[in-house]
């Protein structure tokens, strides 16, 4: 949730630097919307872990708990 709510943030601060703004865009904007993507990505990538492998809030006790246990496999 951090994350997602830094980058929420890094993207209204990108919006207001850019606001009023009229012709090319300064290299330090772009780099800054790239880390910001970036950053989502990330998010992104953590919250379909916590979803699909640990089935938080997707699945029942035994299958959550399932997903932290590395010798157990998982079952379809």
């Amino acid at each position: 949730m951090g994350l997602n709510l830094s980058i929420t943030i890094a993207f209204l601060v990108n919006f207001l630097l850019r606001l009023g703004q009229h012709g090319p865009v300064q290299a330090g904007l772009i780099v800054f919307s790239a880390l910001s993507v970036a950053a989502l990505g990330v998010s992104g990538y953590l919250g379909g872990k916590l979803a699909f492998q640990y089935g938080v809030r997707v699945a029942n006790d035994e299958t959550q708990a399932a997903g932290f246990d590395r010798t157990s496999t998982a079952k379809d």
